[in-house]
């Protein structure tokens, strides 16, 4: 029986690293160290190459909206939350499918998320991750609903772990322009189930390539923001695309070519486990479809076994969260951290 890890946005809000002195964003407070940020064009030597971009149609529809300009954000009281906005601009682009400005909007908010958690988590290797990563054995796994890079470059400093198939589908390295196949093969694995921030993906080929950089001799994994990637597979010479699936309430899953697959994987994975991690994850009320993987991966599996609720909540919120995860794994055998860093320093 295997070990599973279920990583939420509360397990990079605990990183400590940044080379700018932030914490990962969430869906509250995003705009508003985006906005922090976005000045920053170098980071520790690592130029972002995003001086001449704006987000002029994005900031515009927020103004329209939620009466707040760009300048404003960060000192208005007013909440103006990443998914909601979102949401309603996929909301306005069924009303106005044609409109370019909605459509550049929509972009500009995908550019806009990449480069801020890509700047924000630019920093030295999380040792709280590093931690998790080194304890893992063969057979276990994570599922990750996050798209930053702090687990898939802890992993990638193990032996257990190999891009080329860690991910559950085939990966390519894309390097200096280059595309490379891994031969090695991974005992763990990592189910990222709203993409990643270094997949590109060409349409053409059906292949998924991971952007990656060589920082003193060792390969380590980086966001690709740039639309102007081509596919190099066998000449083929056609635009990758990256693959995300962004964080509104109509959350298109078909927009990922293989996501049937890696929810089965996931699914399999919570299944067959003796003990689940839940690090930083509360069930938004409109994610059915997460709810869905818990439930039947429990229906499928008759195994005993126990649940790690790493959450910051205390008091009668703890007790209510323990309880919901609970009844939701079939278990009574709960208990909790309050932050990652508690559980790491627990593991040997």
């Amino acid at each position: 029986m295997s070990t599973v890890y279920v990583l939420g946005a509360g397990a990079s809000a605990g990183y400590r690293g940044s080379f700018i002195g932030e914490t990962s964003p969430v869906s509250k407070n995003f705009f508003q160290k985006a906005n922090r940020v976005m000045p920053l064009h170098t980071i520790n030597g690592r130029n972002f190459n995003d001086e001449n971009i704006n987000y002029q149609h994005l900031f515009n529809f927020i103004e329209k909206y939620w009466g707040v300009n760009q300048c404003s954000i960060s000192t208005s009281h007013v909440n103006i939350d990443m998914e909601e906005v979102l949401t309603l601009l996929h909301i306005e682009l069924e009303e106005k499918p044609d409109s370019q400005t909605l459509k550049k909007a929509c972009q500009e908010y995908m550019l806009l998320m990449a480069l801020t958690f890509d700047k924000i988590l630019t920093g030295l290797p999380c040792p709280d991750h590093q931690k998790i990563a080194n304890n893992l054995r063969p057979g276990d796994a994570v599922i990750s609903f996050n798209y930053e890079l702090l687990m898939d470059n802890s992993l990638m400093a193990t032996s257990n772990w190999h891009p080329g198939d860690g991910y559950g589908v085939k990966c390519s390295l894309l390097s200096a322009g280059k595309c490379t196949d891994f031969g090695d093969k991974s005992s763990v694995h990592l189910y990222k189930l709203h993409g990643s921030l270094n997949w590109l993906y060409c349409t053409h080929c059906r292949k998924l390539f991971t952007a990656v950089e060589t920082v003193e001799n060792k390969l380590r994994f980086i966001c690709n923001h740039s639309d102007k990637v081509l596919c190099n597979h066998m000449g083929c010479r056609h635009p990758l695309l990256p693959i995300i699936i962004p964080p509104t309430m109509m959350k298109n899953y078909d927009s990922i070519p293989f996501t049937q697959k890696l929810w089965r994987l996931a699914r399999n994975a919570l299944a067959n486990a003796r003990h689940i991690i839940i690090i930083g994850y509360s069930f938004p009320p409109t994610d059915f479809r997460t709810k869905w993987l818990f439930r039947k991966a429990m229906f499928e599996s008759n195994t005993p076994r126990k649940v790690t609720l790493v959450n910051h909540a205390t008091g009668d919120k703890l007790e209510k969260l323990l309880q919901q995860y609970s009844d939701l794994m079939r278990t009574e055998d709960v208990k909790s951290f309050s932050t990652i860093a508690d559980y790491a320093a627990s593991l040997p």
